[in-house]
């Protein structure tokens, strides 16, 4: 049986605007982002594979299969000539299907894509089994899965680094939509599996530097100053594969730069996509 695509509808008035969600971050954990862009766009967001409920974390073999997702719900809703706004696995999900399906965006928002460098990409084909030794799959391995309350949640994430640049209300928007009530031992769970996580860590495309000169559509590309995610050299030769884009980093964020500076991050998108 084939189940429709779940996408979550944040209203708004205006051109239709699809936003697609990083690895781990459900689309909701964006809502204080995405409120900044609702008085202006209709903004929908895909519910990506990893949380379906029925979605086999084996079943991934390339990221394409996120793009042919992406696809699918755009032919089920009937969408097209939408603006597309991608941060990280969405973001290359979106330039992917920008590419095999023209018809479907009239403009992209690529923030922080997973646009690893050629070198490390080789690395990572040519040792597809130490892939998951790699830290960050170990982490997300790791990744704590249970928690008593809400509140324990927000208190023990807000004392991490990783969080150090998060304003409260993007915290609380992650703690409310990243954990769901668990049925089985009480409290609350991970919504997005962490096996999903890891196995998407552990399959970077090899396809990114290749597919992306093909993108006809009018691109923003976005990155944060302080990423650990776009290295100086993958972000001059993003501008070198996309001469025809523009490009725009912010300071004082890392890869997680819509949570950590949300309302920069949408007055940028906006102050481009009313130019376009």
């Amino acid at each position: 049986m084939t189940h429709p695509v779940p996408f979550v509808d944040f209203g708004g008035e205006g051109p239709l605007l699809h936003f697609a969600h990083a690895n781990a971050y459900p689309p909701r954990c964006y809502q204080y982002f995405l409120s900044l862009l609702t008085p202006h766009f209709h903004v929908v967001a895909i519910g990506q594979r990893p949380l379906w409920p029925y979605a086999d974390p084996a079943e991934l073999t390339d990221w394409r299969l996120l793009s042919e997702d992406m696809i699918r719900l755009f032919d089920e809703q009937g969408w097209r000539d939408v603006i597309g706004v991608g941060h990280s696995l969405g973001a290359v999900a979106t330039m992917r299907t920008a590419v095999t399906r023209p018809d479907l965006f009239r403009a992209l928002v690529l923030v922080e894509p997973v646009f690893l460098l050629p070198t490390l990409l080789e690395m990572a084909a040519a040792h597809p089994d130490a892939a998951y030794q790699m830290p960050l799959v170990q982490s997300a391995l790791r990744r704590r899965n249970q928690f008593e309350s809400r509140e324990y949640a927000f208190d023990r994430w807000r004392r991490k680094p990783v969080f150090a640049r998060w304003p409260d209300e993007s915290l609380w928007d992650y703690v409310n939509c990243a954990l769901i009530p668990n049925a089985e031992n009480g409290g609350f769970r991970l919504a997005y599996p962490r096996e999903w996580e890891a196995r998407i860590y552990a399959l970077p495309p090899q396809w990114v530097w290749d597919v992306l000169p093909q993108v006809t559509q009018p691109t923003l590309g976005i990155r944060g100053a302080e990423t650990d995610t776009i290295a100086p050299e993958a972000w001059r030769l993003w501008q070198e594969k996309q001469p025809q884009a523009e490009f725009v980093e912010i300071a004082g964020a890392g890869h997680m730069l819509l949570m950590e500076r949300p309302s920069a991050a949408a007055q940028t998108i906006l102050d481009y996509l009313t130019a376009v």
